[in-house]
């Protein structure tokens, strides 16, 4: 009995890499695949930022006054020159008043002391003849010059008075018409800060008053990213630039870069753009499409801009790139950053079965990854399911599968 279960078990033994191959002959692993296509992998830099309007203009007071009447409300188109908001003038049509009766007397006192220079000149002419014959004194003579010298200063001091009046006069009118706020450009109102009743007050620190209307050019909306300085050098002017924002469709709009800042944003700009642990540097995108009607100023978004533009390489899904896992002396696993230095390998779906090949990677992006040696184009590669991926080996026999919508075809 002995001898005949160790024959059996020798026999078990013996014949066990022969069922174990036919069992795995048996069992195929479904996998979904991709082939090895030629695609454009671009370099790109990741930024965020803000929409503005390229062509906006912020009014403010000049003067100070109250707010009599606004005209205008937010969505509002406006021409250049249309009166916005009215403030209220009665002190400064009193000021007008009073400047223009004291030109009025102005010019009449120059008036009169043009007549009296003309007299006293006349006299002077006199006196001189009479000097000339001996009838008066040189007292008499002196008396008469300087009382003519004097009238002529006093007929230019009097002119002086005229311009000073007038001038104040013109300042006054000048007020006056800044009571009157008028748009600057055409475009669209899209803000107003201020209502009838309130005082507004000119100044820059952004105190209560101090903001009016706000006008843009809404077809001159543009993107302002905050780009990181360790990016900045790769940026060109005209560089392409896909933009995305939560109300764009996917895919986003295209621009192209109009401006690079040459310094970085200031210490309030950086907090505001939340990007206050390094600098950046301010990067203006236009859109190259129409504006969507559903962008605003102010909209958060993303942006991709791309940096270079090489040749079409051959790519497989980043997915299909798998890498062999360092270990150090002691056996330990290396850290992740220092195991991408490992050798990289895709499996290759052939005759039913898979074939790890040992690749040579280049650039790559979101989706793909460029495949410098190891590959041909249009051979299938293994890309899932994930869980399948990782622990496929050498040889294994694999059923092709594809998606296509939410179902799985079985490929012949």
């Amino acid at each position: 009995m002995s001898k005949l279960f160790w024959s059996l078990a020798m026999v078990f033994i013996l014949a066990s890499p022969l069922l174990l191959r036919v069992f795995s002959q048996a069992h195929e692993v479904d996998v979904e695949v991709d082939r090895v296509t030629s695609r454009v992998i671009r370099d790109s830099v990741l930024s965020s930022g803000n929409l503005i309007y390229n062509e906006e203009a912020r009014l403010t007071p000049e003067i100070i006054a109250r707010v009599t009447e606004v005209k205008v409300v937010e969505g509002d188109k406006v021409e250049k020159g249309q009166p916005l908001i009215y403030l209220e003038d009665l002190d400064l049509k009193e000021v007008i008043f009073l400047q223009q009766a004291q030109v009025a007397i102005d010019v009449e006192n120059v008036d009169r002391q043009v007549i009296n220079v003309k007299n006293l000149r006349a006299r002077f002419k006199r006196i001189a003849r009479l000097l000339d014959k001996g009838i008066i004194t040189r007292e008499n003579y002196d008396d008469a010059y300087y009382q003519l010298k004097a009238a002529k200063s006093d007929l230019e001091a009097s002119k002086l008075n005229v311009k000073r009046s007038k001038a104040a006069l013109k300042q006054a009118q000048q007020r006056l018409r800044q009571t009157v706020i008028k748009a600057p450009m055409s475009g669209t109102v899209v803000a107003v800060s201020i209502k009838p009743g309130e005082t507004a007050v000119p100044s820059t620190t952004g105190i209560p008053g101090s903001s009016l209307i706000t006008i843009a050019n809404e077809a001159s909306i543009m993107v302002d990213l905050n780009v990181d300085e360790n990016d900045i050098g790769n940026l060109a002017i005209n560089g392409e630039a896909y933009i995305s924002c939560p109300t764009l469709p996917e895919g986003g709009l295209k621009g192209r870069i109009s401006e690079i800042a040459i310094a970085p944003r200031n210490a309030s700009e950086a907090f505001a753009a939340n990007d206050a642990t390094g600098r950046s540097y301010s990067v203006k995108v236009a859109l190259l499409k129409e504006r969507p009607a559903q962008l605003r100023s102010g909209m958060s978004c993303r942006a991709k801009i791309y940096t270079t533009n090489p040749d079409p390489a051959l790519t497989v899904p980043v997915q299909a790139v798998m890498s062999d896992r360092l270990t150090d002396d002691d056996g330990v696993s290396l850290p992740r950053g220092q195991r991408s230095k490992g050798k990289k390998y895709v499996f290759v779906a052939s005759n039913g079965r898979t074939e790890k090949r040992t690749v040579v990677t280049g650039a790559a992006d979101d989706e793909y990854q460029e495949i410098k040696v190891g590959l041909k184009a249009n051979e299938k590669v293994v890309i899932g399911p994930s869980r399948i991926l990782s622990s496929l080996q050498d040889e294994t026999p694999i059923a092709e599968i594809q998606m296509q919508g939410e179902n799985y075809a079985l490929l012949n």
